[in-house]
């Protein structure tokens, strides 16, 4: 099928909750949430049963990673529910380990209950642990614009789906990552 002709069906297709959320083409980090969402379900229709189910999705359009033996990341999105944004978000990450490199991606967190939601936009949490701090460990090679998605399904209420921007980042590291939820007046 063709991309644009994908792009229009699933833009047509689409959940109310996504379909009805208008970007404010103002805000450059709305509009660009609103460009990662249609890229990738044109690129990716196998993503619409997330879409379909999510009661909530954070979109970051950009991620920034760098690292040398230590290595840090960050980014900003938009908490998209129902048919509004709820509010920004952003992502910070400290790393160690063998690292070397750079590398940019986006990343969509599927939410597919309000109950994670809500643990989310109060603690900052992507599943119920205690405190501000997701750890987690990565091994990844990235050195191309397009990086397939994986099957995946959700855990624990939560879905992330991350693709490739380009950059080059050898990594064997474990991480700790910080979400931060500032909601919209």
């Amino acid at each position: 099928m063709k991309p644009w002709l994908t792009a229009l069906l699933s833009i047509a297709l689409a959940p109310a909750a996504l379909a009805a959320w208008e970007p404010d083409a103002a805000e450059p980090v709305q509009a660009e949430s609103a460009r990662t969402i249609a890229e990738w379900r044109a690129a990716d229709p196998s993503l619409e049963p997330f879409f379909a189910d999510a009661c909530a999705v954070a979109v970051f359009p950009r991620i920034v990673q760098l690292g040398l033996g230590a290595g840090y990341a960050w980014g900003k999105g938009v908490l998209i529910a129902g048919d509004r944004m709820t509010g920004e978000v952003s992502q910070s990450a400290v790393s160690l380990g063998l690292q070397a490199g750079g590398e940019a991606h986006s990343q969509i967190i599927f939410f597919r209950t309000c109950e994670a939601v809500e643990l989310f936009t109060k603690t900052g949490n992507l599943g119920p642990v205690s405190g501000r701090l997701e750890m987690g460990g990565r091994a990844s090679a990235a050195a191309a614009t397009r990086v397939a998605t994986a099957e995946a399904a959700f855990s624990s209420d939560v879905a992330i789906f991350s693709r490739g921007k380009g950059g080059l980042m050898l990594q064997l590291a474990a991480a700790g990552v910080r979400y931060r939820f500032t909601p919209t007046p």
